[in-house]
């Protein structure tokens, strides 16, 4: 995302693992099913037709295969601040663009479950003035208390350019 002439980066980043790690945590356990039914299974003296160590491959390529999806998924999500707006970009191959100016925004709210705070992470709404513009939302950002105060000092300085303190 190309910044304009007048408008500096202030924060850029992508949603952290530590937000989906209950996620993570079920896909992996549905990973291990192949793995634990064989060895229930060959533990009982009933044949799987393939050997426990194979079955242990299996669950370990089912379990890479959860956690590239999860790596692709935070990594084609990128949110940035900027001293002007702030900014979504979703997608790889297709985008998805959406950008605000932080000088529209009418308020920010922070949503944590007690996992999420204990994990220090939480989705921010951004809630922006006019009815046709679209709210704003960053899933799964580490800190999140820091990034509103980030968001904040640039509302500030934004407000102070057009009281021409700044």
């Amino acid at each position: 995302m190309k910044l304009l002439d007048d408008e500096d980066l202030v924060w850029q980043g992508h949603p952290t693992w530590r937000a989906q790690f209950m996620r993570l945590v079920g896909f992996l356990a549905l990973a291990a099913i192949p793995l634990v039914l064989s060895v229930v299974l060959a533990a009982n003296g009933v044949g799987t037709g393939l050997p426990v160590w194979q079955w242990l491959l299996v669950t370990a390529a089912l379990a890479l295969v959860v956690l590239a999806v999860d790596a692709l998924r935070r990594f084609a999500t990128l949110y940035q601040v900027t001293t002007r707006r702030i900014r979504i970009r979703r997608g790889i191959l297709s985008r998805r663009n959406q950008s605000a100016s932080i000088g529209r925004l009418q308020s920010i709210d922070i949503s944590q479950s007690a996992l999420a705070r204990v994990l220090n992470v939480g989705d921010i709404d951004f809630s922006t003035a006019g009815e046709d513009s679209p709210d704003f939302r960053f899933d799964g950002v580490g800190a999140p208390n820091e990034m509103v105060q980030i968001v904040e000092r640039a509302l500030e300085n934004i407000d102070d350019t057009r009281a021409g303190l700044g």
